[in-house]
C-alpha cells in the first residue's frame, strides 16, 4: 500500500480546500462554532443576577445584594422608568466580525467582539456623565446613604419609584460584585481558543 509524503500530503490539502464548497463547509463550521462560545457567553449575562435586577425595572428586588437589598439597581443608577437599559447593552453584546485568514492548506480566524472600554463608553450614567454604570457595578456606585426607595409612585422620580435626598436616611454602602469583566474574560479566552486553531 503506497503511502503518501508530507508535501504530497499538504498539496491534496491545498486541492481540497480551493474547493468552493469545502470552503464554505469550514466557514459553517467555524460559524457554528463562534456560535456555540457566544450561546453561552449571552447565558451567563441573561442569568446574571445584576442584569435579571435592572431588566426587572424599577420595582425589582435587590437580587444582586448590591443595595444591602434596598431598592434595586434599576432605580439606583437612575433610569427613567420605561427604559430598558440592558436590552441596548445586549445588543452591544451580540456584535462581532468573524475575519477569515485562508493560508495554503488551513484556514485561521480573527473574531472581533466589542471591548471592555467599548461597552464602559456606551453605558453612561444617567447623571454623571463619563462614568459608566457597569463599571460601577464592579467598583462602587455612591450615593447609598441618600437612596431613599418607596414601593409606591414618587411624583418627582425619574424612575417612578426612588430619588436621592440630601441628607442620610440609611448607613452602609454600595456592594461591589463581578459582572462584565468577569463574564468578558471568559468570553475572550473561549474566542482565543477559536483563534488558535487551524481549520481544514
Amino acid at each position: 500500500m503506497a503511502t503518501l509524503s508530507n508535501i504530497e500530503l499538504k498539496n491534496i490539502q491545498t486541492q481540497i480546500l480551493r474547493e468552493n464548497s469545502v470552503r464554505k463547509a469550514v466557514k459553517k463550521h467555524i460559524q457554528s462554532t463562534f456560535e456555540d462560545v457566544q450561546k453561552q457567553f449571552l447565558k451567563s449575562f441573561n442569568e446574571h443576577p445584576v442584569t435579571m435586577e435592572i431588566e426587572g425595572g424599577p420595582t425589582a428586588g435587590n437580587i444582586s445584594r448590591t443595595l444591602n437589598g434596598v431598592g434595586n439597581l434599576f432605580t439606583y443608577i437612575g433610569f427613567s422608568e420605561g427604559e430598558r437599559p440592558i436590552d441596548q447593552l445586549r445588543k452591544l453584546l451580540q456584535k462581532h466580525e468573524i475575519q477569515y485568514h485562508p493560508h495554503r492548506n488551513y484556514i485561521t480566524v480573527s473574531i472581533i467582539v466589542p471591548t471592555k472600554e467599548e461597552i464602559f463608553a456606551a453605558t453612561p450614567v444617567p447623571w454623571a456623565a463619563g462614568r459608566s454604570w457597569v463599571r460601577g457595578i464592579e467598583r462602587g456606585l455612591s450615593g447609598l446613604g441618600q437612596y431613599l426607595y418607596k414601593g409606591r409612585r414618587i411624583v418627582k422620580s425619574k424612575s417612578g419609584y426612588a430619588i436621592q435626598v440630601r441628607g442620610r436616611v440609611r448607613s452602609g454602602r454600595f456592594s461591589n460584585v463581578k459582572y462584565i469583566s468577569s463574564l468578558l474574560n471568559d468570553y475572550y479566552k473561549a474566542i482565543k481558543k477559536i483563534e488558535d486553531k487551524r481549520f481544514l
